[in-house]
């Protein structure tokens, strides 16, 4: 071949490769700028705003009180929302444990909360006081919170405030329905006070399980005054 010939067809795929690579770094150059604004229409602009806030697994707490602690800006940017600083504002309240904060696209945070578990509430001259199961005081409320026992009893015994929160997380969910507070003078002596002015003589928080159930099973009994102290000879009356 001619030297001619071979110079022309070097210059041919040198053309060829130049162009190949110009067409590489042209689709290169459009998928970087497509990245680059879809970046900016999700960390920037209102395409993907917030628009919505859903709180899940209040009990005691509402959804209002939860909102106002997560302090989210309605029309931001879904993808700036700090997360961990919505999870850092609602675990600040007194009775959330925990709180879980995601993203639901394209328009929604989602904020999942455990709570504290409340075993009880004391009533007290200045208010109601919450106990967990270890009789630990963690918040105090001016009203009673609803469907949450209460109870008179000294708040100054941790002991006598945790046997409380022994027999008040022991109640099965029908004698649950009927107890309408719980009286402790002593640890040995607790007494469940029922709707329609029953009682029952609870004793000590021994065994507390099993007293739930008997309770539980003489609830149709026509009587006034229960007896469980010694759960395995239950009386009434």
């Amino acid at each position: 071949m001619p030297v001619s010939d071979i110079n022309v067809a070097i210059e041919l795929r040198r053309r060829r490769r130049r162009r190949r690579n110009q067409i590489i770094a042209g689709i290169v150059a459009a998928v970087v700028v497509l990245i680059l604004v879809a970046i900016w229409v999700v960390r920037s602009s209102s395409v993907f705003s917030v628009d919505t806030v859903e709180v899940h697994g209040t009990h005691l707490v509402t959804v209002s009180q939860v909102e106002q602690a997560a302090k989210v800006q309605k029309g931001q940017p879904l993808a700036r929302v700090n997360t961990d600083e919505v999870v850092a504002r609602v675990t600040s309240m007194d009775i959330v444990h925990q709180a879980e904060v995601y993203r639901k696209w394209p328009h929604t945070l989602v904020i999942d909360v455990t709570e504290l578990k409340v075993s009880y509430q004391v009533k007290t001259p200045g208010g109601y006081l919450w106990i967990d199961p270890t009789g630990a005081i963690f918040n105090r409320t001016a009203k009673p919170t609803p469907k949450v026992v209460w109870a008179t009893t000294s708040s100054g015994n941790r002991a006598l405030l945790r046997d409380v929160a022994t027999v008040a997380d022991s109640f099965p969910v029908e004698l649950r329905r009927q107890v309408d507070h719980v009286e402790a003078k002593s640890r040995d002596a607790i007494v469940v006070v029922l709707s329609g002015k029953r009682t029952v003589v609870w004793g000590s928080a021994d065994q507390s399980e099993l007293k739930g159930k008997v309770t539980a099973a003489m609830l149709n009994v026509k009587a006034t005054r229960f007896d469980v102290s010694s759960p395995e000879h239950p009386t009434s009356r």
